[in-house]
């Protein structure tokens, strides 16, 4: 927690702001209003991961920690991060007196619907009104965002995307749900039946969505390039239980390394659930379909189409990358 020594005031909003979906946007959109209105600051108050990841009952991240808070930086000048166990028991009041007035010198509180705060969640949207008619400063309650009818939550999108409905995920993101991972060496299985892929080592304590391929956005290097992206335990190839992640990348020269590069993965469609086949033979047929459904969903949707010469795809939208 950043002390405030300057004395400047603040229009805060606070929230774990776990995935930063269009429900949070929408908080820090007015967060930024009212700040810009007043000319003060606007700020954002977080925790670095979800307060069950704390207490022993861990959620599945939607973003890694320090994206986060770097997507955070994009809509308010200001992110804070409390550090939770420092402040886990402090009652609602405590919390309000310590961090919104003296640290924070709060002028307006923009919260969501349903907020809950302090010690055992104790306190409420009545509880930060009272406090606040008393300490000097106004409370703003947004309401909840709808898609399609659902209200955004962090509980929807994950459902989403365990679910492999990565396309309904995004609509309440606001994005595409992405995964992030090095590069590391794999058994070289893809390469020899014609694919070579990039397999990623990702981070455990992120969601993962429903095993099976998918139509991606590769971005490494400064490079964007369509990929097919593969979830699953390879069943074919009897490999075990391990949980692979690895991504065909379209038109990557062959000898292309990407050893150790960190490579964005934004996941666009499901192209199909994975399952065994009887061959290698039937594997590679299968992949090699895949792939052109990938394609085939990059040219209609983005208008890249696919040079049967070299497999390159070629840029026909001037908004591509």
């Amino acid at each position: 927690m950043m002390s405030r020594a300057d004395g400047r005031s603040a229009v805060v909003t606070l929230g774990t702001f776990d995935g930063v979906h269009r429900g949070h946007q929408a908080l820090l959109k007015r967060a930024r209003e009212r700040a810009r209105a007043r000319g003060i600051e606007s700020a954002a108050l977080t925790f670095r991961k979800p307060p069950r990841n704390y207490l022993g009952t861990p959620k599945p991240l939607l973003l890694p920690p320090e994206k986060k808070l770097e997507l955070l930086g994009r809509f308010v000048e200001r992110v804070v991060v409390l550090d939770f166990p420092r402040v886990r028991e402090w009652s609602p009041r405590e919390f309000v007196e310590a961090v919104l007035v003296r640290d924070l010198h709060a002028q307006v509180v923009v919260v969501g619907e349903n907020f809950r705060f302090g010690r055992d969640r104790r306190g409420d949207e009545s509880t930060l009104r009272t406090l606040g008619k008393e300490l000097g400063f106004e409370v703003e309650v947004v309401e909840s965002v709808r898609v399609d009818g659902e209200v955004v939550s962090s509980t929807a999108i994950r459902r989403a995307i365990r679910a492999g409905e990565v396309e309904r995920a995004a609509r309440l993101l606001g994005r595409p749900p992405q995964l992030w991972g090095r590069v590391v060496p794999g058994s070289g299985q893809g390469r020899r039946l014609g694919f070579p892929t990039a397999n990623l080592s990702v981070d455990p304590e992120m969601l993962v969505p429903a095993e099976g391929i998918y139509a991606a956005w590769a971005l490494f290097r400064g490079e964007k390039r369509p990929g097919a992206l593969y979830i699953g335990r390879r069943p074919t190839l009897g490999e075990g239980e391990a949980l692979s992640v690895e991504v065909y990348i379209v038109g990557l020269p062959e000898e292309t390394s990407l050893y150790g590069v960190e490579l964005e993965v934004q996941l666009l469609a499901r192209i199909r659930e994975d399952r065994r086949f009887d061959s290698l033979e039937a594997l590679k047929a299968q992949i090699a379909r895949d792939v052109a459904r990938t394609r085939e969903f990059f040219a209609k949707r983005y208008g890249l189409e696919a040079s049967e010469r070299d497999g390159q795809l070629t840029q026909t939208d001037p908004a591509y990358g």
